[in-house]
């Protein structure tokens, strides 16, 4: 009787896999898929270098949407995987924005010249976009698809090379919807 109930089981589980192989591809990538994936709620905030960066601007580009702190330990552990994933993609439709949790620009952007990071550090002055996204650990990931949906999240650090992350992107990159 045993192994006809793990037989059952792993049918039941390759079908769950193939009716939604995007959750299966974010969960290999230690991320949290979003079912039914939801609309991003937009934000306009300021870079270090005091341009602005609005969400909705982003679509048609995978986005990589990270809440951090300079005094976060995790969150610096994770910062080279999350460079060298940006450098790896930015010629791609692809964006990592990096947003800053109530920190003042002198200190964020000494950070990432320190750290040599050069991906986008956005400033959240007053939290309110870490609260508009419900942000209650840090680091946070948020993965939005071309069209401007969360498909995943994460909270807490991540190594964002691994293979299984760079095939999660490559998937999302397919998308007709990514553009150039």
């Amino acid at each position: 009787m045993r192994p006809f109930y793990l037989g059952a089981l792993l049918l039941l589980g390759s079908r769950l896999a193939l009716a939604d192989p995007l959750a299966a591809q974010l969960r290999a990538a230690g991320l949290t898929p979003v079912s039914p994936p939801a609309a991003a709620a937009d934000f306009d905030l300021p870079d270090t270098q005091g341009r602005r960066w609005r969400l909705a601007a982003q679509r048609g580009r995978v986005v990589f949407l990270n809440f951090w702190a300079t005094w976060c330990p995790p969150c610096v552990h994770e910062m080279p995987t999350m460079e060298a994933l940006y450098q790896a993609l930015r010629q791609r439709p692809f964006v990592l924005l990096a947003v800053n949790m109530q920190e003042d620009r002198a200190r964020v952007a000494a950070f990432m010249a320190e750290h040599r990071l050069h991906f986008p550090a956005l400033l959240d002055a007053q939290g309110r976009v870490s609260d508009l996204y419900r942000v209650r650990g840090l680091p946070t990931t948020y993965l939005l698809d071309c069209g401007g949906h969360v498909v995943g999240h994460a909270v807490g650090p991540r190594p964002w090379g691994t293979p299984a992350v760079h095939a999660l992107l490559a998937t999302l990159l397919a998308d007709p919807r990514c553009q150039p």
